[in-house]
């Protein structure tokens, strides 16, 4: 679809030092085009380095204990008091996923549950605004970051010259939310008639991960089938367009979206220039080439016939007025290559529509309801992986030191942070962001570590974990008098009344 080849993989781009001045027929070009990734307002609205920790919790901590040499009953109680975490970080999730489930079984379009309450839409309006704001902070948990309205409207901009021309209406929104989470960079070349076709070079970003979330809003909708218009309305343009962006929404009217629903969507690997096709309400817009591809072969086809007709009817006027058939035979070959334009038209605009069908049929991770567990399950690894790196440099920092015969005085997150860092690079060869401060959060809450008046944190001996951890998923579930115990021979939570 768009001439996009990744120069870079990984999460953390790298400039190709192209820059306006070395392309000084953008700069002076109204379009304005973005020639430097530096320049590009989405990828400055994402951190050039990567929050994200592209791990399995049980992946690292085999790592963990291979490089630290954890063996022995360090090795057992470390093992433990992992599966301990996850335990706790998957209850805490699944608390949250019964809260969305409440709040979302109304507003999403694929439930099968018969709604036994009418909500209005004011009551909507509420359930809305605090499923966006839940989902917000779970993608906040998941290192997604939100992309701003302006940011959005810049890179259609930028996609409307670059490949498929859509056009994007973002009044069909009652609310619009786009997140995005690690980016490559993406070369993207064209060739025009007014820089002597020439290749013209812009660096875009590729998104990782994006996901959309949109309610639309009532009156960017069509009636239903069967229902009927207010006959106090009369046909104007709004009414034409609505009708028209229902079409556009939907393979038919039955299974067009409304307003009474949240959509969710997730995909993978999205360059910028493909962003519009996402939204929902885009139109094709052909190009002048294509269009010259269709009407210059029509008119210079309709010219010759035109004149070949003129011909034939003049003979036909001297001859006879009664050769009917022979009328029909011009008239209908005339008709046919009005018809062959009609729909090669159609033809065109529909093999660009495949082409978007098909690349958002493997680039789509989800929708609706699947998004929501997908999120929350990437929240719940991450917390779960910060939780378990923190604690394990912290622990084996400070066994190395007791090891040698020397104090432990602690260390300060920022020696927590460059310490973990340079694990994860060396471990996965990307450059992550360690969030540390989410790390000890957790470890405070959870009683894994202490901080001192000097800002310098210690870790709780593993020996003494379990039994802190066990205190945590006590206060978790104690509710109605219910007492909940682990099985130390299973490190299992056993619910006992």
């Amino acid at each position: 679809m768009n001439s996009a080849k990744i120069i870079r993989n990984g999460s953390n781009p790298v400039s190709m030092k192209h820059s306006l001045d070395d392309h000084p027929e953008m700069g002076t070009d109204q379009e304005q085009l973005v020639a430097s990734i530096e320049d590009n307002p989405i990828a400055r609205s994402l951190d050039s380095r990567t929050t994200f920790i592209p791990l399995r919790h049980h992946d690292l901590v085999l790592d963990l204990i291979e490089r630290y040499q954890i063996r022995g009953q360090h090795g057992v109680l470390f093992t433990a008091m992992c599966a301990r975490l996850q335990r706790i970080f998957h209850a805490e999730h699944l608390t949250q996923l019964l809260q969305l489930e409440e709040i979302y079984g109304p507003l999403d379009p694929d439930s099968q549950a018969v709604e036994l309450t009418n909500r209005d839409g004011k009551i909507r309006n509420e359930l809305t605004e605090k499923l966006f704001d839940r989902v917000s902070g779970l993608l906040f948990s998941a290192h997604y970051v939100r992309l701003e309205r302006k940011d959005l409207e810049r890179a259609v901009e930028v996609a409307s010259q670059w490949g498929v021309r859509l056009e994007v209406n973002f009044d069909l929104y009652a609310r619009l939310e786009i997140f995005a989470r690690g980016y490559h960079v993406v070369e993207v070349q064209r060739r025009r008639w007014r820089n002597f076709f020439r290749a013209e070079t812009i660096e875009l970003p590729e998104f990782e991960r994006l996901i959309m979330a949109f309610r639309l809003k009532p009156e960017s909708v069509a009636p239903k089938p069967g229902e009927p218009l207010d006959a106090t309305d009369k046909p104007n343009r709004r009414k034409v367009l609505t009708e028209r962006i229902s079409r556009l929404l939907a393979g038919n009217d039955a299974d067009a979206m409304d307003a009474d629903h949240v959509y969710l969507k997730t995909f993978k690997n999205i360059p910028e220039t493909d962003l519009e096709m996402l939204l929902p309400g885009s139109k094709v817009r052909l190009s002048m080439l294509d269009r010259g591809k269709i009407l210059l072969p029509t008119a210079m086809a309709l010219y010759k016939i035109s004149r070949t007709a003129a011909v034939f009817l003049a003979v036909l006027a001297v001859a006879s007025y009664d050769n009917v058939l022979a009328v029909l035979l011009v008239l209908g070959a005339i008709g046919g290559y009005v018809i062959k334009s009609v729909l090669s038209y159609f033809r065109t605009k529909q093999k660009y529509q495949f082409g978007l069908t098909k690349s958002l049929y493997l680039k789509n991770l989800g929708n609706n309801s699947g998004v929501l567990y997908r999120i929350l399950n990437e929240a719940e690894e991450q917390e779960l992986l910060e939780a378990i790196l923190g604690y394990a440099i912290l622990w084996q920092t400070q066994r190395q030191s007791e090891s040698t015969g020397q104090p432990f005085k602690g260390m300060t997150s920022d020696e927590m942070d460059a310490e973990v860092e340079a694990y994860l690079a060396d471990l996965t060869s990307v450059d992550i962001d360690f969030e540390i401060f989410d790390s000890l959060g957790k470890l405070a809450r959870l009683g894994l570590a202490n901080v001192d008046s000097s800002g310098r944190w210690t870790a709780i001996p593993i020996d003494q974990a379990e039994k802190c951890l066990d205190d945590s998923w006590s206060r978790l579930f104690q509710v109605r008098g219910m007492r909940v115990e682990f099985d130390s021979s299973k490190g299992d939570g056993l619910f006992t009344s």
